[in-house]
């Protein structure tokens, strides 16, 4: 569950020209270990490489694109969109969680479950997508490789049911969502 991904991001400069701001190498991290970001082992349900994030939306373009293991957060950000890849082990289970926002996941390699709270299950295979609109669940892979999904998150408003029941975020390590921290 530790393959790394390269990551290039193509930005402009002060003269707005294109140019490439980074191109590094990012492995995998456990979301339960914020904001310590240990490498997922055999318990962690999935492994997460956290691509790029925006604070707020619109997104502005000319902020700094801070490092990804400096500006982590666990399952969904608040502030704005975030884009990700999970790695998911052979397991029998997963890991439920819910989280406030609108994801969009489509399945990179692999065979994966993705069941709801509901007890509903529903088989995704390569370039399958999955839309979650703040739903329980969990992803388990079905296969006998690592599975990966790229997935795109949207922070989303509070959701609250017609008897006023609120939804709750699941909770996932301490958040590491400094305010006065930046792109």
């Amino acid at each position: 569950m530790d393959a790394p991904i390269r990551r290039v991001v193509a930005s402009h400069d002060s003269q707005g020209k294109g140019h490439f701001a980074s191109d590094e190498i990012i492995t995998p991290y456990d979301p339960k270990t914020a904001p310590v970001f240990s490498t997922p082992g055999p318990d962690s349900g999935f492994g997460v490489i956290q691509i790029h994030r925006s604070r707020g939306f619109p997104v502005d373009n000319l902020k700094t694109v801070a490092d990804p293991p400096k500006s982590l957060v666990p399952l969904a950000d608040t502030k704005g969109p975030s884009c990700r890849i999970l790695d998911l082990p052979p397991a029998d289970a997963g890991w439920f969680h819910r989280t406030l926002s609108l994801d969009y996941g489509v399945v990179l390699s692999g065979t994966v479950g993705f069941i709801t709270d509901g007890g509903e299950e529903r088989i995704l295979n390569q370039h399958d997508v999955i839309v979650c609109r703040g739903v329980n669940h969990e992803w388990v892979n079905r296969g006998k490789d690592v599975a990966r999904i790229f997935v795109v998150v949207v922070p989303s408003k509070e959701i609250v049911l017609e008897d006023g029941t609120r939804l709750e975020k699941s909770l996932a390590g301490d958040i590491y969502d400094p305010e006065e921290e930046e792109d």
